[in-house]
């Protein structure tokens, strides 16, 4: 009697979109012959709900005694007699533990924010050199802004080299970063090696699962045709760990975050898997050698100049003030850079009622863009919450509130969960008109 085969599918872990399309980038992987890697098919989230409010405004957019000399004795130099007995190797220091190893690379993995002409999205990476971040291909795909941040703040970057056949990208700053710089493990692990991925899973703040390497030499198909040097792995990942590492316990890269199983239209339980990092090394020092810069996605009628970045400072101290902030920042990222259906994609549908369409909402923006953004404060619990936050603008005097320029707004937006991400359901002036700049 033999067994029948069930064709497996495969889910890219697209980034944690920010928005109401959800998982933007994700690929479903189709059904699969014996000898035949699966085709693909795109796949979106579900569009989120959430409380509306007012509509924001047109937008804005020891010292020690020298030794005393001993004479030289006279005659030959004798060792002395070694020890009777039976002599032992020295002790191999202890191996790391989890949470050393942790607390040792951390401060290398970076997050993603990314913004396409339609949607935006977060995702995961890690640094090989303090300009250079590694990433998988699908989280910068297509974008017109990449922004990454870490504990120091967040800068602009730009894609130095893209492989979307293997999930795989190299990304510069543009400026160096401290923190961890990572290596890469030689040759896959044995099957069973202790392994954890790290990331920001959702959105959220980064996190650390761990599992085991269940699979090796996997063969699946990413959307553009088959991908070998695949590892398979045990340990949870959901969307927004792409790009991150899977790490061994001696903290180096034994894999590059990438996609999970599915069976059926349901995610496979303890299925996910990364591409080798052996081979994610070689396509790296391929594009620091060779590099082959990707330019950004242009959206068109771009109201702000260069590659549409403003800083963000977070001041709140509220569990979910980064996630608030990374909102914002995507949301202003895409009024920057034109792209406009990524930006309006951060209201819920209820707010996005309200302004009739799309093209009626950033027909107000005009020539109007983000400078700079603080966040102050962020109040409430559960689904529903606020944000104090002053915001820079510049525009044309004919689009600025009282004809300026340059506007300082102090704005408070209201926000709602939608059960994957955090999306603006309103905004007021508490403190009237901005003041020119």
């Amino acid at each position: 009697m033999t067994a029948t085969s069930t064709p497996r599918t495969f889910l890219l872990i697209g980034p944690t979109a920010l928005a109401v399309l959800g998982l933007t980038g994700c690929i479903v992987v189709g059904p699969t012959a014996a000898d035949d890697p699966p085709p693909a098919s795109p796949v979106a989230g579900d569009p989120g709900t959430g409380p509306s409010t007012s509509p924001p405004p047109p937008p804005p957019p020891p010292t020690t005694e020298p030794a005393a000399e001993v004479p030289a004795p006279s005659g030959p130099t004798t060792l002395p007699a070694p020890a009777a007995g039976p002599t032992t190797a020295p002790s191999s220091p202890a191996p790391a533990t989890w949470p050393q190893t942790i607390e040792e690379v951390q401060s290398g993995v970076v997050q993603f924010s990314v913004t396409t002409c339609e949607s935006s999205s977060t995702g995961s990476g890690f640094l090989i050199a303090p300009d250079l971040v590694v990433t998988a291909a699908h989280v910068v795909a297509d974008a017109s802004v990449i922004g990454i941040s870490t504990a120091q703040g967040n800068t602009p970057a730009s894609v130095l080299g893209i492989n979307e056949l293997a999930d795989l990208a190299l990304v510069q700053t543009s400026r160096p970063l401290d923190g961890h710089l990572f290596g890469f493990e030689p040759v896959d692990p044995p099957l069973g090696t202790d392994v954890a991925a790290l990331g920001f899973p959702l959105g959220e703040p980064l996190g650390f699962t761990r599992g085991t390497v269940s699979g090796l030499d996997r063969e699946i198909n990413l959307g553009a045709g088959s991908v070998q040097n695949i590892i398979q792995t045990d340990a949870a990942v959901n969307p927004g760990n792409s790009g991150g590492p899977l790490l061994t316990q001696d903290g180096l890269v034994a894999g590059v975050v990438s996609a999970v199983g599915l069976n059926g239209d349901e995610r496979a339980e303890g299925m996910a898997y990364a591409v080798s990092g052996f081979r994610a090394e070689a396509a790296a020092i391929e594009w620091q050698e060779r590099p082959v810069p990707l330019d950004p996605v242009d959206c068109g009628n771009a109201p702000a100049p260069d590659e549409g970045f403003f800083p963000l400072s977070i001041a709140s101290d509220h569990d979910q003030a980064r996630n608030i902030g990374q909102a914002l920042l995507l949301h202003g990222q895409g009024i920057n850079v034109g792209a406009y259906g990524a930006a309006y994609n951060q209201f819920t549908p209820e707010l996005q009622r309200s302004f009739g369409s799309r093209e009626r909402w950033s027909a107000q923006l005009g020539s109007s863009y983000w400078r700079a953004l603080d966040v102050t404060s962020v109040e409430g619990t559960g689904d529903a919450l606020s944000a104090d936050v002053r915001l820079l603008t510049e525009q044309d005097s004919d689009d600025g509130r009282l004809g300026q320029t340059c506007s300082d707004w102090l704005l408070r937006y209201s926000f709602a969960w939608n059960g994957e991400a955090w999306l603006i359901s309103g905004s007021t002036l508490p403190s009237g008109d901005p003041v020119a700049c």
